[in-house]
């Protein structure tokens, strides 16, 4: 009988797998923008003969029997319809899910992913009379993967005893938080429930307003595109009985017209350049859903500035240097009642012809709004004063038109390529320089080349802040319509398949700014294209003299180039594992190396050398710490043949964590691309000294004031050699007087290697060739 139950729990583990695989997959199906690895030939011809399959399964002279054949045909070869189905299946697998309660409390327990995930947040004051219409309308979607919170902003009608209900009704899913005094303004609110909130996705749904059963659903479609931020649907006005109004459609029109009657997804500068730089063309919150990342305070302050714009200027905020989707679908009904806050009674005030003043300078300072879209703007907001018949004010004191007029864009957009999210300088470096620059406040967005075998550790690295576009969607668009439309003011590639896509294109309408990581070299680019390429790459940064080697002969310009240094951010999570977790006594010297297990790396030869200084020196307690993945670790290991002291972690992500526990860094690299290797910013940003080789930036990198972080040595090809010397370096840092002195050093060193500084100096010199541009 034992048996039997072993046998059993054996296999619902083996159950669990699978479906925990499948869910991974199906996950990675909701996420994926499956549409933007097609290519648009492909995607055009399966459009237009599924449009003909379709013509021809109406015509009558056909059998009955052949036509539906026809219309089967279509409905296969659709590529919309597909979309649709894609989406209706991953729909229909989280529904089955979360019913199963077995499963959804295993997905829970595991962290699993099951989609995107949505937080609707309800700000409500004084609106019991329309919460359950409100309240209901969310838990009714036809998409299932939505939590609520609700926020009660001290209301005097009877909203608590309404939302306690619903909260006993649906503990596992509708939160409540109730203030001890009123915020004063609905901002402070939309801040407080977008901290709590968990989702992929926010929602912030007004407590009087509702929307349609498939809203969400048809809504969220557009973020399977990594470079969408926001989405927003066809909002409808309703009356206090819920009735729907007319005069909507009629605003949208007024916004730009005959574009809002199909799906639209295109880039924020290019909204705002149109419609949205004419009027607010999101009327109601609740009708948009928004990428969910952390939001300053300083933009929630400058929000709340506003009582009556501050979503519009939020909108410009999340958006970014990404796109925006429209879908009409999506719809959605804003209440129009006595006490909205937008209406006829706010256009009456003369602060409101201030806020159109104050948001226009916003969005001119951000993006190239073209001259007719302000002068429509600005007939819009005069419209408006003439019809309210605001009292004591000129609209021209209230909206300086020749201030806007001369109000000029000073945000840039800058476009970060890379290769891909893989392991690797050239790919690490640029996903914290993206962060960093979105911490200063710009707006700046990745292109990736490579759209397969994304590492998700790596993606992760990415704040959710900050869009993807990819090289499919700019091939489509056509480089100079891509870069123009989506506003970009300088990219920054940082490989050469970046710069093969956008330097063979003709010439670009904004500036240029290439970091060479070795990937010239590598990919061995002819000095034939490195010439052209360099008549239109305004700058070139490079870490390492040999980064220059390709250019040799060429006569390109001195002052086209820039020496930088790298950095990355300190993480200050700890390492998972405690030395008493591994077995390592407090007193023994812990050497670490942390790099990807490709040869040339060191990782035999670290091996081989410690186990030499093991035999040499029995007595002295030490451990070797091996973190990383690749091909070398399994060589690796066979060398350490279960020695005790050697630890092989595999892929970690806390490397300063790791770092913290050790004495020494190991890095006794002969790969031939070294440069500025991370793992020893990383070990120095930590207090931690070095064990390296002379290559690459090496020696530079770990020299301040003619003082070393480490005991740096010249590599020999001799193999036997290095080993030995190798070891005998190990044995000289036993020396606790040497590993203080180093450690002293290797301080002050880390404090320089600061992303935020790196960043502002990329930043300088961004603003200076984007003028230079013109």
């Amino acid at each position: 009988m034992a048996a039997r139950r072993e046998d059993e729990s054996i296999q619902m583990e083996n159950l669990f797998a699978d479906i925990d695989f499948i869910s991974g997959e199906v996950d990675s199906l909701q996420r994926g923008n499956w549409a933007s690895k097609v290519s648009l030939v492909r995607l055009l011809k399966n459009l237009l003969y599924s449009r003909l399959l379709y013509r021809l399964a109406k015509i009558e002279r056909f059998s009955g029997r052949r036509r539906a054949r026809f219309f089967k045909s279509a409905e296969k070869r659709d590529p919309m319809l597909l979309v649709q189905k894609v989406d209706q299946f991953c729909m229909n697998y989280y529904r089955r899910i979360k019913k199963n309660e077995v499963l959804a409390k295993r997905n829970a327990e595991l962290g699993n992913n099951n989609g995107l995930t949505v937080t609707a947040i309800i700000p409500n004051y004084n609106h019991a009379r329309y919460l359950s219409q409100r309240i209901e309308s969310i838990l009714n979607q036809t998409y299932p993967l939505i939590d609520i919170i609700i926020l009660d902003d001290c209301s005097t009608d009877n909203s608590r005893e309404v939302i306690e209900a619903y909260v006993h009704k649906y503990p596992g899913r509708v939160k409540a938080i109730f203030a001890t005094k009123n915020s004063g303004n609905v901002f402070r609110q939309w801040q407080n429930g977008h901290s709590q909130a968990t989702g992929d996705i926010v929602w912030i749904c007004e407590s009087d307003d509702f929307c349609e059963p498939t809203f969400v659903e048809r809504a969220i479609r557009a973020f399977r595109d990594p470079s969408v931020m926001l989405s927003f649907g066809g909002v409808q006005y309703a009356n206090t009985a819920g009735e729907f109004v007319e005069g909507l459609d009629e605003y949208r029109e007024g916004c730009e017209p005959g574009i809002w009657g199909r799906t639209i997804v295109r880039p924020a500068s290019e909204w705002f350049c149109n419609g949205f730089g004419v009027k607010n063309a999101i009327p109601n919150v609740g009708g948009s859903l928004w990428r969910r990342f952390p939001i300053s305070n300083d933009v929630w302050k400058k929000a709340s500035e506003f009582k009556i714009m501050g979503d519009w200027y939020l909108y410009s905020v999340i958006a970014g240097g990404g796109q925006i989707a429209y879908e009409p679908a999506a719809v959605s009904y804003f209440r129009i009642h006595s006490n909205n806050t937008s209406g006829k009674k706010a256009q009456s005030s003369a602060s409101y012809y201030d806020e159109y003043f104050r948001i226009m300078k916003i969005l001119k300072s951000k993006w190239p709004i073209p001259e007719e879209t302000l002068n429509r703007f600005l007939s819009e907001a005069h419209k408006n004063f003439r019809r309210s018949r605001v009292g004591g004010a000129k609209f021209e004191t209230l909206v300086n038109v020749d201030e806007l007029r001369a109000t000029s864009r000073v945000q840039p957009h800058v476009l970060i390529g890379l290769l891909g999210f893989t392991f690797g300088g050239g790919e690490i470096f640029p996903i914290h320089l993206a962060n960093a620059l979105h911490e200063l406040g710009i707006d700046v967005s990745l292109l990736q080349i490579q759209t397969t075998d994304d590492q998700q550790r790596v993606k992760q690295l990415l704040s959710p802040a900050i869009p993807i576009y990819n090289a499919n969607h700019v091939r489509e668009a056509g480089v100079v319509n891509f870069l123009e439309r989506a506003g970009v003011s300088l990219v920054h590639s940082h490989v050469a398949n970046v710069d093969k896509l956008f330097l063979e294109n003709g010439d670009l309408p904004c500036a240029y700014f290439s970091t060479l990581h070795g990937s010239y070299e590598a990919m061995k680019i002819s000095k034939p294209r490195v010439s052209r390429w360099s008549k239109k790459v305004d700058r070139f940064a490079y870490l390492a003299e040999r980064n220059r080697v390709p250019f040799e002969g060429l006569n390109v310009p001195e002052n086209k180039f820039l020496k930088v240094r790298n950095a990355i951010p300190v993480d200050e999570r700890p390492f998972p594992k405690t030395r008493t977790d591994l077995g390592i006594s407090q007193d023994a010297v812990v050497f670490s190396l942390a790099a990807r297990g490709v040869e040339g790396k060191g990782w035999t030869e670290a091996v081989r050398a410690y186990l030499k200084l093991r035999e040499r020196r029995p007595e002295f307690p030490m451990a070797l710490l091996m973190a990383g993945e690749g091909t070398s670790v399994d060589d690796a290991k066979m060398i350490a043949a279960g020695d005790s002291t050697i630890h092989f972690l595999g892929f970690i992500g806390e490397v300063h964590g790791l770092y913290r526990l050790s004495d020494v860094a190991l890095l006794p690299s002969r790969y031939p691309g070294e440069s500025f290797p991370l793992s020893l910013i990383q070990a120095f940003q930590v207090g931690v000294p070095c064990i390296a080789t002379d290559v690459g930036e090496i020696r530079r990198m770990t020299t301040i004031e003619s003082r070393q972080a480490g005991i740096i040595f010249k590599p020999t090809d001799e193999t036997e050699m290095f080993i030995n010397e190798l070891s005998q370096k190990l044995e000289e840092i036993l020396d606790e007087n040497l590993r203080e002195e180093l450690r002293e050093t290797a301080i002050a060193l880390g404090k320089t290697f600061d992303m935020s500084q790196l960043a502002l100096e990329y930043l300088g010199e961004y603003r200076s060739l984007i003028e230079q541009h013109g």
